[in-house]
Formats: C-alpha cells, sequence, structure tokens
C-alpha cells in the first residue's frame, strides 16, 4: 500500500504520541508479529466483517489483510482526525471511519453491515475511566451476534477490561513476546446466564 505524502508509519506515529501520549496504548506501532497474531485469532469466515477500534497507523489492519480478508470487509475506526486521514489514504480500499467506538452500533448501521466476526480493540482500555470501558464494550457485543468474542490487545501484563463488572470471561489468547513491548492479546466473551 502506498503512504499518503511519503510521510512513514513511524513518523506519524511518533507525531501523535508527541502531541497526546495518553491516547496511545505504545510510545511505537504494533509490530508485524502482534499484527498477524491478532489477525489469526480473529474469527472470520467470508460475507463476515471484522471492526478494528483504533486503528492507530494501521499496523492490524495491515495484518488482517495479509490474512486475506477483503479490504471491503475490515471496517477501521480511528478517532484521532490526522491517524483518520493517514489511515484513509493508507488503505483507501478499507472502510476507515473517523468515529467514536462508543457509538460503533450507530456506525455499523450506517454502513449497513449485517455481519461482525470479531472486534479488536487497540483502544488503550488500561487508562480509561470504568465508563468509557464499559460503554466501548457493550457496543462490541451489541453488534456482534451470540457468541462471538472480542479481542483486545495490551501492553499490560493484566487483563485490561473488569470482567466480574462487565459480566464477562476472560481467556489470554496469545502472549507475543516479540513485540516490543511484548503485549498480551486477551479474547472476551459475554458469560453465559
Amino acid at each position: 500500500m502506498s503512504q499518503p505524502n511519503s510521510v512513514t508509519e513511524n513518523e506519524v506515529f511518533f507525531r501523535h504520541w508527541l502531541r497526546s501520549p495518553k491516547s496511545m496504548g505504545s510510545i511505537i506501532p504494533s509490530s508485524r508479529v502482534l499484527a498477524r497474531a491478532l489477525a489469526g485469532a480473529a474469527a472470520w469466515q467470508p460475507g463476515d466483517h471484522v471492526v478494528e477500534l483504533g486503528g492507530g497507523t494501521g499496523a492490524i489492519t495491515q495484518g488482517l489483510l495479509e490474512r486475506g480478508i477483503p479490504p471491503a470487509n475490515i471496517v477501521v475506526v480511528e478517532l484521532e482526525t490526522n491517524l483518520h486521514q493517514y489511515l484513509a489514504g493508507r488503505y483507501p480500499e478499507v472502510n476507515v471511519i473517523q468515529g467514536d467506538a462508543t457509538r460503533l452500533a450507530e456506525i455499523t448501521a450506517r454502513l449497513d453491515i449485517q455481519r461482525i466476526s470479531t472486534v479488536i480493540s487497540g483502544l488503550p482500555m488500561v487508562g480509561m475511566p470504568p465508563a468509557f470501558k464499559k460503554a466501548i464494550v457493550d457496543q462490541a457485543f451489541t453488534v456482534m451476534p451470540a457468541g462471538h468474542f472480542m479481542l483486545q490487545y495490551t501492553y499490560s501484563p493484566v487483563p485490561p477490561v473488569p470482567v466480574d463488572e462487565l459480566g464477562l470471561e476472560a481467556e489470554l489468547a496469545r502472549y507475543v513476546l516479540w513485540n516490543v513491548p511484548p503485549a498480551a492479546i486477551w479474547r472476551y466473551r459475554r458469560k453465559s446466564r
């Protein structure tokens, strides 16, 4: 994929990090190893969509494309204007939406998406207020059929989403040592009632 205005992913990421370090989960973009691990952990079959929350500079998007998920079946939601513009230029065939993850149901309804198999979150959940975590998780499970799961990657050694308070079950899907810093991929499901 071409890079808009020949600005590199690292440059875009670092500039954004300088402006708003708390909005980023790391000081460098996610690695290809982490991107492949997340893409491999996502549930997907032809006709399904995968939603990525917090697309950043597109490392995870690239992993989803390399897995073979068609660009039209990927939705990337990015709130920050400069990151959204970069992603839209880098991946013109992917549904790159500037929007708020707490309004995911509205976003997917506007796109008329019928089946979402997995929501992947790269949002820095550890430092978020509980109400935001709840809103993001609730929206993720609102847009997916019952029984599906959300993936959250984090650089924290503990699960970033409070399972008991949100009625979730969590399992460590993968631990990616070859990422800087090492990353954990957590799989969340709604507790069966």
